[in-house]
């Protein structure tokens, strides 16, 4: 198991797409600290631009957006076209459901505003974990 708090993410890639600029600083600060390479976005049209070119380990999503390129979308296109790519969603409300069959089943989601720590044993797992359905 990677474990984030103590040894370090060893220069894990990570895309943050987080639109709330002071929430993205907070989550931007903590993954540096251990030792991510952070690639940051505010929304999803520029984060999926991004990850066409170059895959990351993790992505982080907001699923709180409106319109074509929310974080769902781009969750849904990391699944298909980087299944490789261990993602980790979050939202203020989590009131979205996802079907059993659906691309999305089994992703985790954090509630905003979550504690880092909680951030921490989220990504840990996920590390060396299978995504269902990836």
């Amino acid at each position: 198991m990677v474990d984030i708090g103590e040894a370090g993410a060893s220069g894990l890639s990570i895309l943050v797409v987080e639109s709330d600029p002071a929430a993205r600083t907070v989550l931007l600060d903590h993954l540096q600290r251990h030792g991510f390479r952070i690639v940051e976005s505010e929304h999803g049209g520029p984060a999926i631009r991004t990850a066409v070119i170059e895959p990351f380990d993790y992505m982080l999503a907001d699923l709180d957006w409106i319109g074509v390129s929310d974080g769902a979308a781009l969750a849904r296109w990391a699944r298909t076209n980087r299944p490789e790519t261990r993602i980790v969603l979050s939202s203020t409300t989590l009131s979205h459901w996802f079907p059993s069959d659906s691309a999305m089943a089994g992703l985790p989601i954090l509630k905003k505003p979550f504690d880092l720590k909680d951030l921490e044993r989220v990504l840990a797992p996920v590390a060396v974990t299978a995504i269902p359905g990836a």
